[in-house]
């Protein structure tokens, strides 16, 4: 499937260009790092 065609149907929040991940993926991890946790994590019963 085409990302533009994904896009055209707001399945996608954005495009990337692959020249700028890096920069993608750090602002988003920076982003997690500044939001507190509220919780513990507890995943539940994992089945497999």
């Amino acid at each position: 499937m085409s990302p533009y065609y994904a896009a055209a149907r707001l399945w996608l929040d954005a495009i990337i260009d692959p020249l700028e991940t890096r920069t993608w993926i750090s602002m988003g991890i920076e982003a997690v790092r500044q939001a507190p946790a509220t919780r513990e994590f507890n995943m539940g019963v994992l089945q497999t």
